[in-house]
């Protein structure tokens, strides 16, 4: 597929009808239309996208996503697009519109030589008419499907389009691909780029046309149930679908609500604020626990002082504490005398008892006792003295305790007195620090301007934040309906193996089974192909485009479910993170994956790429002007920024793969676009001196 021509009306900065016709050369691929900045590159880019799919612009690229929200809705964003001189003009229609050529286009059982798509809408009816021609004539197939659901089965889906229309600079993002919701819709478009998704489609038909001949030979009882089954699934398959749609389009408010977020942010600090809502917030809570801190510390600090004066008197104390130990060892030898002494009292009775028994002879008797009492006289109590006297008399829970506190003061005191004195000096360092922080940050909450932008980012912040939580809620929904779904198609399965089909159903039954079986087997085999294939290519093309030698070892693409998950690996065989590689490598594994896509898809369509080379090194240009853009289609539309995006060098480097070369001026605010040659385009734009200073 080709475009032959393009036809803008009143598109932004492009004021009446400008013409641009491509030609087609076997050897040569390349046309390159160059402007200053704020010339309609860019808008050229667009206008052609919008000329392919209108309202729905917004599902080939985020951007036009984001700018339909920030205008306000695509009405909005529609009346932005007219041109300014022609609103402001009542002698003029407020209408723009664009128009495409394209030749070389297959569509099954319809031939034909070009076919026109031409798209107006009208700002004053608020109004969008896509009309296409075959061959100049509209055709009954167009007018069938309508004209959008044409051009995205037809033409080129939207889904991967954005390999085909995009800016190099941006198109980085391929590579930065991280939450799981951006997997699934890249890898959805690459499932569409590969052709997968077609096969899958032909096997849901198959499925369907099955379950329609099961319903038709069922029971009354049995084709109730089958029907209610049917019913279900599909409310719960529209439910899931509701619910992705409506995280989709959360996702897009979320995304938009945090550009503008970052935009008050962004004028805050203009204001003076060096900090943004969310990081107050913060330090104001890191400063709560710092003053909770502190006020633990002085607890515990408090708590040992107590014992200072213990410590002050250190000396003291410990004659205190030897005195103690003396005492404790003079009552443990201490004996009672009195008990002692009446004790022997009543031995000695006892025994003077015992011998008038025995009727010992008196004299005896006298003998014996006198020699007893003066050996217990003479022996003493044996107790040593070694304090002179009880100063202390402490009891043993009074000892212990002061046992306790002298050790505590020997042993830990000082250590911990010194730990607790560094913690508190430490935090408050740290308090003042955030104190001051805090300071700076509400130093300027006084101003009017300042109040305002923090409000408005507050509320801001606080919608993003219950759009996330609606977000969760949802996917907790899609998970429930899912598990509901699971279980009634699996229920539905069985119920229909149990219906008895006719003999010629019952073919067709059969004939169906096959045709699934073998398109199961072959879905499997061109996933496991495709994979492989594509491996190959992204890595062939990575080493082509990498001035690094070897710099990308293998590549390694991960079937897993919905997700297609690309890794790359160094010449150990570790992983490579993306988001590690520079802007420029981002760019070039991008631009590797483009191409490898673009050859395994076989589609053939024109490429468009704003801002090329922007971010590539001398040598990555080289790589791409000689192996990318001559190979990556057979027309390839560039939209360079002279002297920045591509140099006088670069573009003698592309001379030879260049069919023609345009020029983008402007007059009085619009722009029109004219063909100039190849070898005067960096000496012929109306002002040399822009050209080199950019």
């Amino acid at each position: 597929m080709r475009i032959n021509k393009i036809i803008l009306s009143n598109f932004r900065i492009y004021k009446g009808l400008e013409k641009i016709e491509f030609s087609h050369e076997s050897n040569k691929n390349i046309t390159l239309i160059a402007g200053l900045n704020g010339y309609g590159k860019t808008t050229f880019l667009t206008a052609l996208i919008w000329g392919f799919y209108g309202k729905l612009i917004g599902e080939v690229d985020e951007k036009y996503k984001k700018e339909i929200f920030e205008a306000g809705g695509y009405k909005k964003f529609a009346n932005i697009i007219l041109n300014r001189d022609v609103k402001n003009d009542k002698q003029y229609i407020n209408e723009f519109s664009v128009e495409i050529e394209l030749s070389d286009v297959n569509i099954p059982s319809v031939p034909c030589q070009k076919i026109i798509i031409r798209r107006v809408y009208n700002t004053d009816e608020e109004t969008e008419k896509c009309i296409i021609l075959i061959d100049n004539f509209e055709n009954e197939l167009t007018k069938e499907v309508g004209p959008d659901i044409f051009i995205n089965d037809f033409i080129l889906p939207r889904e991967i389009a954005k390999f085909f229309f995009f800016d190099a600079e941006k198109i980085v993002s391929l590579a930065e691909v991280q939450s799981l919701n951006e997997k699934i819709r890249l890898s959805k478009a690459y499932s569409e780029v590969l052709g997968i998704n077609k096969y899958e489609n032909l096997k849901r038909n198959l499925e369907n046309l099955k379950l329609k001949l099961r319903k038709k030979s069922a029971t009354a009882s049995d084709r109730n149930r089958i029907i209610k089954l049917n019913d279900d699934i599909e409310h719960l398959q529209k439910l899931i679908i509701i619910n992705e749609s409506k995280i989709k389009a959360t996702e897009s408010e979320i995304e938009n609500l945090k550009i503008i977020s970052e935009q008050y942010q962004e004028k805050l600090i203009r204001e003076g604020n060096k900090i943004t809502v969310e990081e107050l917030i913060k330090v104001k809570k890191l400063r709560d626990n710092l003053i909770q801190q502190s006020q633990e510390i002085k607890a515990r600090l408090k708590d040992l002082l107590e014992l200072a004066p213990f410590a002050i008197a250190g000396n003291n104390l410990k004659k205190v504490y030897f005195q103690l130990i003396a005492e404790n060892k003079k009552s443990e030898k201490k004996i009672d005398n009195e008990y002692i002494k009446n004790k022997f009292i009543t031995i000695k009775q006892n025994i003077e008892n015992s011998f008038d028994e025995k009727n010992v002879p008196e004299l005896l008797k006298n003998e014996i006792i006198e020699i007893m009492t003066k050996a217990f006289s003479s022996s003493g109590t044996g107790q040593e003295e070694t304090i002179d006297k009880i100063l202390l008399d402490l009891n043993g829970v009074q000892s212990n305790t002061f046992f306790s506190i002298f050790d505590n003061l020997k042993l830990t005191f000082n250590a911990l007195f010194k730990q607790i004195v560094k913690e508190e000096k430490n935090n408050k360092i740290f308090l003042l620090k955030i104190l001051r922080k805090i300071s700076d940050a509400e130093a300027k909450d006084s101003d009017i301007l300042t109040q305002k932008y923090k409000s408005e980012k507050l509320k801001i912040d606080i919608k993003i934040k219950e759009l996330i939580n609606e977000q969760h809620k949802l996917y907790g929904e899609i998970g429930a309906y899912q598990v509901d779904l699971n279980s009634k198609s699996r229920i539905l399965s069985e119920l229909n193996k149990t219906v008895k089909l006719d003999e010629i159903d019952e073919r067709k039954d059969i004939l169906i089974d096959r045709l699934l079986k073998e398109l199961n087997e072959f879905i499997y085999k061109y996933k496991v192909e495709r994979k492989f294939s594509l491996q190959n290519r992204l890595k062939s093309n990575l080493n082509l485009l990498m001035h690094k030698e070897n710099f990308i070892s293998d590549v390694k693409i991960e079937l897993n479910g919905e997700i297609i998950e690309i890794s790359l690996f160094d010449s150990s065989q570790s992983i490579i993170e993306k988001e590690t590689l520079s802007k420029g490598e981002q760019q070039l594994y991008a631009s590797a994956l483009l191409k490898s896509l673009v050859e395994e898809s076989g589609i053939q369509f024109p490429i468009f790429i704003d801002s090329p080379l922007q971010k590539f090194d001398k040598n990555h240009s080289i790589n791409i002007i000689s192996k990318f853009y001559p190979s990556i289609s057979r027309q390839v539309i560039l939209f360079p920024l002279l002297e920045k995006e591509l140099t006088e060098k670069e573009f003698n480097d592309l001379l030879p793969n260049i069919v023609k070369t345009f020029k983008i001026k402007n007059q009085d605010g619009n722009s029109y676009i004219e063909e100039c040659e190849p070898k005067h385009l960096f000496h012929d734009l109306e002002n040399k001196i822009n050209v080199y200073a950019h």
